[in-house]
């Protein structure tokens, strides 16, 4: 209710100062102005509650504001500003009225019938007012000849209101659409850390599962040997283990299955967010890299976590290599029955010894400040993941001198 109040309370004063820049095109007190636009545009912006009340409100506001300006201005005295003011409010009265009666807000999805209902109203409202100046006044008005003059501004004055608001509508529609963006895309990197996360911890279950059978065979083995109880518990101990990987497993599972975005999305998409998020990451790290893209054809692919998954894991690596600034290109095309995914960087490179080595999981020649060793994880999730979907990996030369990945997958596999 508060709120509401303080909305009023400032239309009240904004239709009242605003109303002051008119026009008399008739004989009399009777003037079309600019309060009468803004509160239109106010009705629309804030979409109050109980509206006849707020064309009483703001009514009875304008007439005494109208007043109170020619009384102290030495114009009229009270009874004389009242009989001239105070038609203004049936104005105010019968646009709410007839704004509530019709349901305006139905009107808000065509902005070309909102503004032409808005002419009527503000043209009905006109004539209102002025049989009520007819009537206090005791002096006859040609409503007949000045009825077209009337329809012509309300629906000119209706239309500028309604262009007006619909631009910020637009505007802010933009910024809510790109806000959804931004936040679409740090879902999708979530859940594909999360996809990843899930692919190991299905491996350690298959490994744990082996450890749990080679325990009891051991136990089986030892049969009335002292160290026969000690390899049952192993065996009891690895397989509570396991119990709690496939709880962990089912949870992540479900997780991604309850945030999916889409069923689908584009190779471009994918490679879009992966350069947003290594952008992100190499300023993050003080570096100044290039990401250039180059997608030749259209493909959509229900594989997106996989493929956000390896690609952020190479061009990560990438711009860790690269020293201060440097250049990452993502190509995309397809050979034959092929997608092939090439990512090449201006960094160090890697050795032709190394090429095969860079895959086993432990190998790494990344160190922190203190010297300690990276996982060394990464590129073998990568060939992991690449195993899943029958895709295959080369490592290369870029055109730059330094490392350059290339990543075979079929396309039916995408």
């Amino acid at each position: 209710m508060l709120r509401w109040l303080i909305i009023i309370l400032g239309v009240m004063v904004a239709t009242a100062i605003s109303g002051e820049l008119k026009m008399s095109p008739f004989h009399g007190a009777f003037r079309i102005s600019l309060g009468s636009a803004v509160f239109f545009f106010s009705l629309l912006l804030f979409k109050p509650r109980f509206l006849p009340v707020v064309g009483i409100l703001v009514g009875c506001f304008v007439s005494l504001f109208r007043m109170a300006i020619d009384v102290m201005s030495g114009m009229a005295d009270w009874e004389q500003a009242y009989l001239t003011h105070i038609p203004a409010a049936w104005y105010y009265i019968a646009f709410t009225t007839i704004l509530s009666l019709i349901g305006y807000q139905r009107f808000l999805p065509s902005p070309l019938l909102l503004g032409f209902m808005g002419g009527l109203v503000d043209f009905a409202s006109n004539l209102v007012e002025l049989v009520a100046r007819m009537v206090l006044e005791q002096r006859p008005i040609s409503l007949v000849g000045d009825a077209p003059i009337l329809l012509l501004v309300g629906v000119l004055r209706s239309y500028l209101v309604v262009g007006v608001y619909n631009m910020l509508e637009f505007r802010q529609l933009r910024a809510v659409s790109r806000e959804q963006q931004k936040r679409m895309e740090k879902l999708l990197l979530i859940l594909s850390e999360l996809y990843e996360e899930r692919l190991y911890l299905q491996k350690l279950m298959g490994e744990v599962e082996q450890i749990t059978a080679d325990s009891y065979q051991l136990y089986r083995q030892l049969a009335g040997d002292p160290r026969a109880a000690k390899a049952l518990r192993l065996a009891e101990a690895v397989h509570e283990v396991k119990k709690d990987a496939q709880r962990i497993v089912a949870g992540l599972s479900k997780l991604i299955k309850q945030e999916k975005l889409a069923e689908r999305l584009s190779l471009a998409d994918v490679v879009k967010l992966v350069s947003k998020a290594n952008s992100k990451y190499a300023e993050h790290l003080g570096k100044q890299v290039d990401i250039q893209l180059n997608i030749q054809g259209s493909w959509e692919t229900h594989r997106f976590y996989s493929l956000l998954s390896l690609l952020n894991n190479i061009v990560a690596n990438a711009v860790e290599a690269i020293e201060e600034r440097g250049r990452i290109a993502i190509d995309i095309f397809a050979y034959d029955d092929d997608i092939w995914f090439e990512i090449s960087d201006s960094g160090p490179g890697i050795a032709a010894r190394d090429r095969e080595l860079i895959f086993q999981p432990g190998y790494t020649t990344k160190y922190d400040q203190a010297g300690n060793a990276s996982t060394g994880i990464g590129l073998a999730h990568v060939m992991s993941t690449l195993h899943e979907i029958s895709g295959t990996i080369e490592v290369g030369e870029s055109k730059w001198g330094g490392a350059l990945f290339r990543i075979i997958i079929p396309g039916g596999s995408l």
